[in-house]
């Protein structure tokens, strides 16, 4: 029988070397992640879980795994990409999860040689199961179709889009928008809800857990993980200028901030410190371990229920699960505890006796990654943390672990704030009978918190630089994306704030003001002062009063601008004390400083006429005010006085208006 052959055309071979040697590259070439990443793990901790679209991010199962075909090209795509652009959130994966969906169901097969339009547009179906993030996934898949165009891995050059259309901004102010906005905040019934339990000082580890972090969540603008990495000595306390004693929490923010003290206002600074407190107690006999295992490497953890045996006596199982802490169960416990570790596997094989220096090796091969840091670059050990556990700790179904250390993840909190799905587990609002108003069960997130503070901040008008500080931003545009106020709160508070104007409204804006908003002669800017504005045309003359602006009738000020009504009342501070040298100077026959005298009067009365009239209850905000002087100097004046007669200057320095009009005529 005749042997069948398959041709195999040349640019197909092209595309499989190219493939193949992109991965060699990748796995034995790249350091990314570490020079001793297993590559053969499905996970890598950490980093990513190569699993398909829609599967578990924890306790998923072997055919949730991506397929084999694609899983050599999927790791190193992300490995070669965020070496290139290293990015906390790894969206690539979005793309390839997208990539193996379609290229199973149009080619029955993920290799990913195969990718063209028909399975893009696939792919781009597939995508629309990321509902929210669907767009970030679309420009995932764009960047991917571009690699494969560049490395050669797949046949035909392919154009590609993004199908989906970039979302909507936040700070829209269309109804979608608006909503979008009230969702970032807790609702106030669910503030109301964690109050009540909060003052209720549940005993339950885990609500006694929660509800301590929302409450120091409460106290700053904070991310769960920087709350969760502090230290037993969070609090910070400093007096302030006035004597009164200030409390805050030592952060390390995230974003690029670094070390920081996030104060606390008053009204939340015995939450703080209960908060912190009940943290403190809940987490000692995990500090206390954790110590023992620092100090004390070669010995067994001598806990209450411990066997009293020597360290290398033989030991029962039964013994065995009460130095595990294990439920009894006749030692049964204990084999399921060990099954999967070699070691014992080993030490049954050969027939030696289980001790408590063979458990402690175990606990000790157990301890995490790091050890005995838990943020080396913060300085602070699991000895030191304000959360630090032990195993189960948290969980009422299972008996806590007296030997093994446990740190809870950003997960533990955020769970117990929302139903998650296809979990059995009941949030805190569940197990203490809280619901939203309409029956619903509550959903909330750590974050919405960090949003509710930054927009009481908005609110209560505090300096975009202090919220940036206080939230721990290295960037102080990045308030914006925090801040949820209202139309009407905007409203009210520009009401408040005595903005009843646009002129005003452009002085706080630090918006150009024209001549025409001053109501003046021209077309132009006005020039900034330090009382108000100028409005002199320079292109006609230079100024005639140089540093003399109180002055002069071109100074314009508004009522209305607070900083220059402040700066008024400290220049006639000022005024009255050179008034006063002035005055002494007088009186001694220093020459010129009766002339110096009369004018700092002038100036004063100005001064206190200008100061007056912003402050009256009479005029509302935003009027304009321009003072007259009889004595400045006007050029038009000069000439006028020089052609009347020698009698006339005597009897009057001020020409009459009849005498300006012959003079122009």
């Amino acid at each position: 029988m005749a042997k069948i052959l398959l041709f195999t055309p040349k640019h197909e071979h092209n595309c499989r070397r190219n493939l193949a040697d992109f991965i060699e590259m990748c796995r034995d070439r790249l350091t990314v992640f570490g020079e001793n990443l297993d590559w053969e793990a499905d996970s890598w901790p950490g980093i990513a879980n190569f699993t398909v679209i829609g599967a578990r991010a924890r306790g998923y199962k072997q055919d949730e795994l991506l397929d084999f075909e694609i899983m050599s090209f999927a790791k190193a795509y992300l490995r070669y990409q965020q070496g290139h652009n290293p990015t906390k959130l790894k969206n690539e994966l979005k793309a390839l999860r997208c990539i193996e969906k379609a290229l199973l169901q149009t080619c029955g097969r993920a290799d990913i040689t195969l990718v063209n339009h028909i399975v893009m547009d696939v792919a781009a179906e597939v995508a629309r199961e990321y509902k929210a993030t669907a767009y970030q996934a679309g420009i995932q898949l764009v960047k991917l179709v571009e690699f494969l165009n560049e490395a050669g891995i797949i046949h035909l050059r392919l154009t590609w889009k993004n199908p989906f259309s970039k979302p909507k901004e936040i700070d829209r102010t269309d109804a979608d928008g608006k909503r979008k906005r009230a969702e970032k905040i807790p609702p106030d019934h669910c503030l109301e809800y964690m109050a009540e339990m909060y003052a209720n000082d549940l005993k339950d580890p885990r609500d006694r857990f929660t509800t301590s972090i929302f409450g120091l969540l409460m106290c700053a603008p904070s991310r769960i993980t920087e709350v969760q990495a502090l230290p037993l000595n969070c609090l910070h306390y400093e007096k302030d200028g006035k004597d009164v004693e200030r409390v805050g929490l030592r952060f390390w923010a995230g974003k690029g901030y670094g070390h920081d003290i996030k104060w606390i206002p008053t009204v939340f600074k015995e939450v703080a410190q209960e908060a912190a407190y009940r943290l403190s107690s809940l987490s000692e006999p995990g500090r206390n371990l954790a110590l023992w295992y620092e100090q004390h490497p070669d010995k067994f953890y001598r806990h209450e229920g411990c066997p009293n045996v020597g360290e290398n006596e033989p030991i029962t199982l039964s013994q065995a699960e009460e130095a595990l802490g294990l439920k009894p169960n006749k030692g049964y416990s204990a084999r399921q505890f060990f099954k999967n570790y070699y070691p014992y596997n080993v030490l049954c094989t050969e027939g030696k006796p289980l001790t408590l220096a063979f458990i402690n090796e175990y606990c000790h091969a157990q301890l995490p990654e790091g050890w005995p840091w838990l943020r080396r670059d913060l300085g602070i050990k699991y000895s030191e943390a304000l959360c630090c556990f032990r195993m189960h700790e948290f969980r009422p179904d299972l008996n806590t672990s007296p030997v093994m250390l446990w740190v809870p993840d950003s997960n533990t909190f955020t769970d117990d704030l929302k139903l998650v799905s296809g979990r059995n587990k009941r949030s805190i609002w569940q197990r203490h009978g809280y619901k939203n108003p309409d029956g619903t069960n509550i959903y909330l997130t750590s974050h919405q918190i960090r949003h509710y503070l930054n927009t009481a901040a908005q609110r209560g008008d505090l300096g975009q630089l202090d919220i940036a500080k206080w939230s721990g931003r290295a960037n102080i545009h990045q308030n914006a994306v925090y801040n949820h106020m209202t139309d009407n709160e905007y409203v009210a508070a520009a009401r408040e704030a005595g903005i009843g104007n646009e002129l005003v409204a452009k002085i706080r804006a630090n918006a150009p003001v024209t001549y025409n908003d001053l109501q003046a002669i021209g077309e132009g800017i006005a020039h900034v002062t330090e009382f108000g504005f100028c409005v002199h045309d320079y292109s006609m003359v230079p100024c005639q009063r140089q540093r003399d602006c109180l002055n002069c009738t071109e100074q314009v000020c508004v009522k209305g601008d607070i900083e220059k009504l402040k700066r008024l009342k400290r220049q006639r501070d000022g005024i009255h004390l050179q008034l006063e040298k002035a005055k002494a100077a007088s009186a001694v026959g220093i020459y010129g400083a009766d002339r110096w005298t009369q004018h700092k009067l002038k100036t004063l009365e100005r001064v206190e006429a200008l100061i007056h009239l912003l402050e009256s209850d009479h005029a509302p905000s935003g009027t304009i005010i321009w003072l007259s002087n009889d004595q400045e100097h006007s050029a038009l004046k000069q000439a006028i006085l020089s052609q009347l007669p020698e009698q006339s200057l005597k009897q009057s320095a001020t020409p009459e208006i009849e005498e300006i009009r012959l003079l122009l005529e």
